[in-house]
């Protein structure tokens, strides 16, 4: 299973490149709650909002459950302990994504 970040998605929906769109389709692609999020924020208008939402359906959902939350905690400590700072939801996604066996 290849977890979807938002920057992917976001190149799929303004006309992906060949391999992006290859994968997307061929693969079996999971999106959580917090890339959805990102994407619909980037909506035009309400019309956008039910055009990316017909889209998000077609992808698996990958539920966060409550045991990455205490993961992700730990490892935000770690990075910036480490001088490295890392965006929470990129540092989410990676973390989801290592707890959870999926590719990024």
């Amino acid at each position: 299973m290849i977890l979807a970040d938002s920057s992917i998605l976001v190149a799929y929906l303004r006309n992906a490149p060949p391999d992006i769109e290859r994968t997307l389709l061929s693969a079996q692609v999971a999106i959580c709650g917090v890339t959805r999020a990102e994407i619909l924020h980037g909506a035009r208008s309400e019309k956008n909002v039910e055009e990316i939402l017909n889209i998000l359906a077609d992808f698996d959902d990958a539920s966060i459950p409550e045991s990455t939350w205490t993961a992700l905690g730990r490892n935000l400590f770690l990075l910036r302990t480490k001088g490295i700072g890392v965006a929470f939801q990129d540092a989410l996604l990676a973390t989801l994504a290592i707890e959870a066996g999926y590719e990024l």
